[in-house]
């Protein structure tokens, strides 16, 4: 099945013409450093585990320096996970990086302003993490579509004004944050990646 419309090398992928071609996801924070950081792991190891590896590359993107290594927390949280972030340094977002996503999951409403700013057709395809599960929930199954298709669909109605007025959920930072408190906001994030990760099993 083939689920995307981008470029393929941006992510590290070759076309050698074989389906399925994978799903390609897009996680975005601040700097990349800690809540971005978490969801692509989240995200990846669960689809791994669900849909096989290889059916999906998540890649996670920020608007800070690059280079840097996630924070010592997110590491922390992860290895408690069984997941080893140690490795991972910041990237920045780029156009090109946004438009060779199939679907966009950002932290913050700024992050999908920034995201629109850089890629206007790629506003189409991104949404906070929250507000992707509560949009999802009204239209649960891809049936058929590309997952670019289904992420594009998703949006449908929703205007630039409308959204920066809007009441959209969004991911605190909890870089800094007591380790309970941590710990809690990474629980968080970890039942939203849930989420995504049963939506998109489900249909691919």
């Amino acid at each position: 099945m083939r689920v995307g419309r981008s470029d393929p090398g941006c992510f590290g992928w070759q076309d050698d013409g074989v389906p399925p071609e994978p799903l390609k996801i897009l996680t975005v924070c601040t700097h990349n450093r800690t809540r971005s950081v978490m969801s692509m792991a989240m995200l990846q190891a669960g689809l791994d585990e669900r849909l096989g590896a290889g059916r999906a590359r998540v890649r996670s993107l920020g608007f800070g320096p690059e280079g840097l290594p996630a924070v010592p927390d997110a590491v922390e949280a992860m290895r408690r996970r069984g997941l080893d972030v140690s490795e991972h340094r910041s990237r920045r977002v780029t156009a090109r990086g946004l438009d060779a996503a199939d679907l966009i999951l950002a932290s913050e409403v700024d992050h999908v302003v920034k995201i629109a700013s850089e890629s206007p057709p790629a506003y189409r395809r991104a949404f906070t993490l929250p507000e992707f599960c509560d949009r999802v929930a009204t239209d649960p199954h891809a049936a058929g579509r590309t997952l670019f298709e289904w992420a594009t669909d998703l949006s449908e109605g929703r205007r630039a004004a409308d959204y920066l007025g809007g009441d959209v959920p969004e991911v605190a930072d909890p870089t800094g944050a007591a380790r309970r408190e941590f710990e809690a906001a990474t629980a968080g994030i970890e039942a939203l990646c849930d989420t995504v990760i049963s939506v998109v099993s489900q249909s691919f």
